[in-house]
């Protein structure tokens, strides 16, 4: 099982609306590839990030509802949206293996 974490840091004063938009990513992401993915936010440390959460069955699972994604027209679009509520180059990618 792998567990995938993306996080990112929300703009100033962009912290609901990041929320909502992460939410909306979330939506297209169980749309695209039928995986479920949580939105979450710290209540402690970093308060405004704001993470997305998933797990595949494999590297290969989760490698292939990616390339799903970036083909998918409206994830693409949507993501353009983060230019606004994200700050540039804060997205971390973390790549999680169960043992």
């Amino acid at each position: 099982m792998i567990t995938f974490v993306r996080t990112a840091i929300a703009a100033p004063g962009k912290l609901g609306e990041a929320l909502v938009w992460g939410k909306e990513i979330a939506g297209i992401v169980k749309r695209a590839t039928g995986n479920d993915m949580a939105v979450a936010n710290p209540f402690g440390g970093a308060v405004t990030e704001v993470a997305w959460i998933a797990q595949w069955e494999s590297v290969a699972k989760a490698d292939e509802a990616l390339s799903k994604l970036m083909a998918d027209r409206e994830y693409v679009t949507a993501l353009t949206k983060a230019a606004n509520l994200l700050v540039a180059g804060s997205a971390r990618d973390h790549i999680w293996k169960h043992v």
